[in-house]
């Protein structure tokens, strides 16, 4: 083996690697080398908005360094500057300005020796320098351009240093802000006041929160379109077209902020109050015919009360026990058919709340559930058969698919193919307006009229149309004949109960529907039964069945 040859090193073995030197001196000059780039696109950019400004007729070169001036360079730097661009007379054969096809109102440009022309040794280039010669007819519009560069430079300048200094409050802006908001909350709260006195003169029985979440929830509607007036809309605009709006199980949130309402609208509500108040009563009843009338109606009224005695406050204590604990569950609480609700769905029913469609539906599968066993069951004897009709009930959803999608792209056909609607005695029909409100409705066959029942006592005419509309398609699909409707009308009582709050229209559906199931012409409960009807509707879907009617 040579000596001389050096020996391969094992893999193996540890091999002795000096350390990394640092790269910051490789840091440094690039940042140096970024810092010249810099400023030679800087020196660059300058050169060229300079030749740029000397082809402007009347530019000077006091106009230039006003508008782009030049940064003051290092004495002890040695970088050349880049050569300047040639004259345009030598590079684009320009006319001199002795040439005499120069205008009379036109600058030259010429190079002179004798203005210290410096030559380069390196480059072997003469600078040239521009000088603007101005003729003996200037144009007074040239300096005025130059004149309105300045001063727009000028004030740009000067917006964007105020923009970028901190703004100071005025030292009473705090308290005048805190005082607006005390003073406006004081007028409102007063407003709010008068129109619930007004209110009540006219019958109104609620405290004035619940007017004030009522008003919020009529003025929320009235943005949605919901409860559209004449004094809000156009009577030559044509009726829109159902828009598809996409249903949600638990959509509704809390009603915790949906009390408020605005100034504006509490300020119009109560000019409307006062307004009605001002109005001259109506001419006292003077025939004989009339005052019959009054009288019969109040012995009617009377009788009424008689036989069906109001509601009861609250719920005997040990029906009172066991809401409370249905309350305190968790999970499935009860089934139905094939409904059921949850711990979640159950807590909709607590004060100042809204009601979803799981509520909804289970109550009324609880309403058909009770009619089917009524029409199978005959009556005991010695005792009186119950007045319970022969109704069916569809789920909250088929009036957001007929509206949305209609009769036959819904296939509407099939939900009825197991019995025949018109073999029954009313269909009750629960409708969501835009996910936002509950109301009632029903196609009552023995009475040949389509009822509509809102709790905020707003006509419904879609409602009629759209059920008239699948009363013929389904007449149609299983007769094979057109619907024929004589006699028929549309019903729209307006002794319908009303609600005073935001949020118990669904607890007024819920009742509704109810009350028709059992062939009620009437309502006999009101706003102030609200309470007492959440808790028991409380007890009844976690039992599946209802309490005995009084």
């Amino acid at each position: 083996m040579n000596p001389r040859k050096r020996k391969a090193p094992d893999s193996l073995l540890p091999t002795h690697r000096p350390p990394k030197q640092p790269r910051r001196h490789l840091r440094a000059d690039w940042c140096n080398l970024f810092m010249e780039a810099c400023e030679l696109m800087r020196d660059t950019a300058v050169k060229g908005m300079e030749t740029l400004i000397q082809f402007i007729p009347g530019s000077s070169k006091h106009a230039s360094e006003t508008l782009y001036p030049t940064r003051p360079k290092s004495p002890h730097a040695q970088v050349s500057s880049p050569p300047q661009l040639p004259s345009p007379t030598e590079s684009h054969g320009l006319p001199s300005h002795n040439d005499s096809s120069v205008p009379s109102n036109s600058t030259s440009f010429i190079s002179s020796d004798t203005d210290g022309a410096a030559h380069s040794a390196s480059t072997g280039l003469t600078s040239v320098k521009s000088i603007p010669v101005q003729t003996a007819q200037s144009d007074p519009l040239d300096a005025g351009l130059a004149h309105s560069m300045h001063e727009c430079q000028i004030n740009h300048h000067v917006q964007t240093t105020l923009a970028r200094l901190p703004i100071k409050p005025h030292i009473y802006q705090r308290q005048h802000e805190t005082r607006v908001r005390e003073t406006r909350k004081q007028d409102r709260q007063k407003m709010l006041e008068q129109l619930h006195e007004i209110k009540r003169q006219q019958g109104f029985t609620s405290n004035i929160e619940s007017l004030e979440s009522l008003l919020g929830y009529e003025e929320k509607l009235r943005k949605r379109g919901i409860t559209p007036s004449q004094s809000w809309s156009d009577l030559r605009e044509k009726e829109r077209l159902p828009v598809r709006v996409r249903r949600r199980s638990h959509g509704e949130e809390r009603i915790d902020g949906h009390g408020f309402v605005s100034f504006e609208f509490l300020k119009r509500a109560l000019e409307k109050a006062k307004s009605t108040l001002a109005a001259p009563p109506p001419p006292p009843l003077l025939s004989r015919h009339e005052r019959l009338r009054e009288e019969t109606r109040k012995k009617d009224e009377a009788i009424d009360r008689f036989l069906r005695p109001p509601l009861p406050k609250v719920l005997p204590p040990e029906i009172e026990d066991e809401v409370d604990a249905v309350l305190h569950k968790r999970g499935v609480i009860s089934k139905i058919a094939r409904e059921q609700v949850c711990d979640k769905d159950i807590s909709r029913l607590r004060p100042c709340q809204w009601l979803n469609d799981e509520i909804i539906n289970f109550y009324g599968a609880m309403i058909l559930s009770r009619s089917e066993a009524s029409r199978q069951k005959p009556p005991l004897n010695g005792t009186k058969k119950t007045k319970i009709l022969d109704v069916h009930y569809f789920s909250s959803f088929f009036w957001s698919k007929l509206l949305s999608e209609g009769y036959e792209r819904a296939r509407l056909s099939k939900w009825t193919k197991k019995f025949d609607i018109f073999e029954k005695d009313m269909i009750l029909i629960p409708i969501n307006h835009d996910n936002m409100h509950w109301t009632g409705a029903a196609i009552n066959f023995r009475e040949k009229r389509i009822e509509s029942y809102d709790s905020m006592n707003v006509p419904r005419k879609l409602v009629f149309l759209k059920l008239r509309q699948y009363l013929d398609s389904e007449h149609r699909n299983k007769k094979g004949k057109p619907f024929d409707f004589t006699d028929w009308v549309d019903y729209d009582p307006e002794d319908t109960p009303q609600q005073e709050n935001g949020y118990d229209c669904g607890v007024f559906t819920c009742q509704f529907l109810e009350s028709l199931s059992r062939g009620e012409q009437g309502f006999k409960f009101c706003q102030r039964d609200m309470a007492y009807l959440r808790r028991r509707m409380i007890w009844e879907i976690a039992h599946a069945k209802f309490l005995d009617r009084q």
